[in-house]
């Protein structure tokens, strides 16, 4: 880049071929740790602290309020720790961006006897629902180029998936139905077997 110096003709195109590189590198990235995390190596985890260390992890603007809530009766499960940790916060990060005039940034965990519950809701913009069924798809991304791999939620699908649990994702666009925002419930046997 130093060979072409601002103002010259070819600066904009070395400049877009860098981004579009650096792009490249970040898929390339996502899909090797996509390969490499079809192993599940669970361990015995306090869900309550996981998950106000997964909140901890991301940053918050100071336009968004967090806040965590458990009901859990029983607060230990086996998950694979790394795995889940990817998992909270990508979808944290996603509910942080939905809200760039602020909001507020839910986390709630549930349990049953066999099963653990995380519900992240946040009071963003919401998610259309042309894009709803497309949201697991690999490199689908409604993020500006550049700026996402469309990896990220496909990846959340897929550790769920290896987790033998379930995801679910909730949304509303429209003030007038209600408060705009999304909600993603994750449920996870409490232990993998």
């Amino acid at each position: 880049m130093e060979e072409f110096p601002d103002g010259h003709p070819r600066r904009k195109d070395i400049e877009l071929i860098v981004e579009q590189a650096e792009r490249c590198r970040k898929i390339v990235s996502g899909l090797l740790n996509f390969a490499r995390k079809n192993q599940v190596r669970p361990s015995h985890t306090h869900i309550e602290s996981f998950v106000q260390r997964s909140l901890d992890s991301v940053v918050i603007p100071g336009n968004v309020i967090t806040r965590f809530s458990s009901t859990m009766k029983n607060p230990y499960a086996m998950i694979d720790q790394d795995q889940m940790m990817q998992v909270l916060t990508n979808i944290e990060k996603n509910a942080i961006e939905a809200m760039p005039s602020g909001g507020t940034l839910t986390v709630e965990t549930s349990d049953t006897e066999n099963e653990i519950i995380i519900c992240i809701s946040d009071t963003g913009v919401g998610i259309p629902k042309e894009h709803m069924e497309k949201i697991f798809t690999p490199f689908f991304t409604t993020k500006q180029v550049g700026k996402g791999t469309g990896l990220g939620m496909a990846l959340v699908y897929g550790i769920v998936k290896m987790h033998k649990g379930k995801i679910s994702i909730t949304s509303n666009t429209d003030k007038k139905k209600g408060p705009t925002g999304t909600s993603v419930k994750i449920i996870l046997p409490r232990n993998l077997t």
